[in-house]
């Protein structure tokens, strides 16, 4: 292996989250960042929607808190809110600062600041603003009409290269974090020629994105492989909430692609009908297309079950088709590839998956309940989302956390013993935690802050079932073909619409997969990209199995989590989250607000 090379920080993903945390440390750290592509191809590039925040003159941080909180079906952590829509102006101001071009009202147009039906809305310094379902008000920021994660990486890319202090690893496989001594001081690699080293930093942050490459039909780009989470998990940090997957109601139904169709799209005015024409949504909520995702997506799978098709229809054909060209160009292009007229034809849309609303358990700093080891945007479980993630909120949240990651980083001195210590033990984990899970990262780093004030069920998982992989030579093996698998497996079990049979069955097949996967040793000589496939594939598998004991342990219908045996929301269930924790941690049960109920 290669020699060790020292940070202060290593940041792993390229998108928003991963940008903001580099770009905003001071000066006099080390840092590294990391990406298993190229820089740019994160999920960030392909957000089409927009960033919220509350500067319209109608609007304001207590109206988009009153937002995230409906819509996060009561598990939103509110302190987390609280920090996500005060901060949202300041850090917008932080992008334009570093270049982002958002989109401004052309001179002459007809500009209103409050909600006047058919007018431009802007802020009173004239950026753009357009509404999302289950916003009240228009508060969403928008780039090159829809492609507003694309500008916004071009431009934090470009001042990624104004500082030669960041090193940058591209094409590089993130393959185990470094612990020592129940600490993570740093990870381990393998850089695209196939050579693994090591980077030993005081702090790891992970933002790589989530996992909605573990489903068949998904919004994501291929890296959505959920290594993020593996990553933590594997070495002891405890993981919360993931049984609730946002699937977007509105992707692309078309042969050979999984192309989204932005929430903006009925937030201008679009329509959702089924086969016989009708406009379905106004059975289904008074605010038909602008009720909420999980809402909206739920509804597009009742009527196509009802109907017995694969899809239902988007249309646009009422609206004026130069602006609906001129507002969705990057979405107008994509419909033109598939013999489709964005504005004059009906769109076929359904369900896929989108986003992770759960993740690694961390606090509004970022730390998570292992010493060392941060985790921000959609990797992270901040609790802002609840059971249902609010339109657009995404983007902010990278943006918020990343900054304010970035801050503790500087007022509060990363403390994980040496300054970087040599020999620590990939793939390790924790024995021991010195505290209760709620506050033991302020026992240890000093801040005042208290641990979120969320009421969590801790469920240890025997570590040996979910790593329990095939040591022997099976032969030859596709992991293609198990990758492909697994995304069958839960896309028929584990999306939309959930039962305990399914999720058993799932859970059943998800097992005899891995032990169809062959031992690292077997496959070492297909060289670093098949190395990569492997770890990748592993992780899959390991995250798969861990949302279906998720879903199977929430026994209610509540947000993006759907039990057709249980239809109902559980009163009980009411701001209790699930958190995941390997079954050789030891936990002190000093808060009453913890308790371990079970093993999975």
């Amino acid at each position: 292996m290669a020699n060790s090379q020292a940070y202060d920080v290593a940041i792993i993903g390229g998108g928003i989250a991963g940008l903001s945390v580099a770009l905003h440390l001071p000066g006099q750290m080390r840092v590294a960042l990391f990406t298993k592509g190229q820089l740019g191809e994160s999920n960030t590039r392909y957000a089409q929607g927009g960033l919220t925040a509350a500067l319209g003159a109608d609007d304001s941080p207590d109206l988009h808190f009153q937002d995230t909180i409906a819509a996060g079906a009561g598990l939103c952590d509110e302190n987390a809110i609280r920090v996500l829509v005060e901060q949202a102006p300041a850090a917008v101001n932080w992008l334009i600062q570093h270049g982002v071009q958002f989109d401004r009202a052309q001179p002459g147009s007809n500009i209103h600041t409050t909600s006047a039906t058919n007018a431009i809305h802007t802020t009173p310094d004239g950026l753009l603003l357009g509404r999302e379902a289950a916003h009240s008000r228009w508060r969403v920021l928008h780039a090159g009409g829809d492609a507003t994660g694309a500008e916004i990486e071009r431009a934090l890319m470009a001042a990624l290269q104004k500082h030669p202090r960041i090193a940058v690893y591209e094409e590089t496989y993130v393959s185990a974090l470094l612990i020592y001594d129940g600490v993570c001081t740093g990870l381990e690699a393998i850089d695209k020629s196939g050579q693994p080293f090591t980077i030993e930093a005081k702090a790891t942050v992970l933002a790589n994105g989530g996992a909605g490459g573990l489903w068949l039909h998904t919004s994501n780009p291929a890296g959505a492989t959920a290594d993020g989470l593996a990553l933590a998990w594997r070495a002891g940090a405890v993981l919360s909430d993931l049984e609730f997957m946002q699937f977007h109601p509105t992707v692309l139904a078309v042969n050979g692609g999984s192309h989204l169709v932005s929430e903006a799209v009925r937030g201008e005015g679009a329509f959702l009908r089924n086969h016989a024409g009708e406009r379905f949504m106004p059975r289904y909520g008074s605010r038909a297309e602008l009720e909420p995702r999980d809402v909206v997506a739920r509804a597009i799978l009742s009527e196509m079950l009802s109907e017995g098709t694969d899809c239902q229809y988007l249309d646009l054909r009422h609206l004026p088709a130069e602006k609906m060209y001129a507002r969705f160009p990057t979405i107008s292009a994509i419909c033109r590839k598939y013999g489709l007229d964005l504005a004059r034809d009906l769109l076929p849309v359904a369900p896929a998956a989108h986003y992770c609303m759960g993740g690694v358990m961390v606090d509004t700093y970022g730390r998570s309940t292992l010493l060392g080891l941060y985790a921000v945007g959609e990797v992270a479980c901040t609790g802002v989302h609840g059971a249902n993630r609010l339109a657009s909120n995404s983007l902010l949240e990278g943006l918020v956390f990343g900054l304010r990651l970035a801050d503790g980083l500087q007022t509060h001195p990363i403390d994980n013993g040496p300054p970087y210590i040599v020999g620590a033990i990939p793939c390790g984990r924790p024995e021991t935690w010195p505290g209760h899970l709620e506050t033991w990262p302020d026992i240890r780093l000093g801040h005042p802050e208290k641990w979120p004030d969320r009421h969590t069920i801790t469920i240890p998982v025997p570590t040996n079932s979910l790593e329990n992989v095939s040591t022997a030579n099976a032969g030859p093996v596709s992991l293609s073909d198990i990758r492909r698998e697994v995304r069958s497996v839960m896309w028929q079990y584990v999306s939309l619409c959930r039962d305990e049979e399914g999720l058993l069955e799932a859970r059943r097949r998800v097992h005899a997969l891995k032990q169809s996967l062959p031992a690292a040793l077997d496959i070492e000589h297909g060289g670093a990209a098949h190395l990569a496939q492997w770890a990748e594939t592993r992780n899959m598998l390991l995250m798969a199995e861990l949302v279906i004991i998720a879903a199977m342990q929430r026994r209610e219908s509540r947000g993006s989590h759907w039990r057709r045996d249980y239809e109902t929301l559980d009163a009980s269930l009411t701001g209790r989250h699930f958190a995941y924790v390997q079954e050789t941690t030891v936990l002190t049960p000093e808060n009453p607000r913890k308790e371990v109920i079970a093993h999975a």
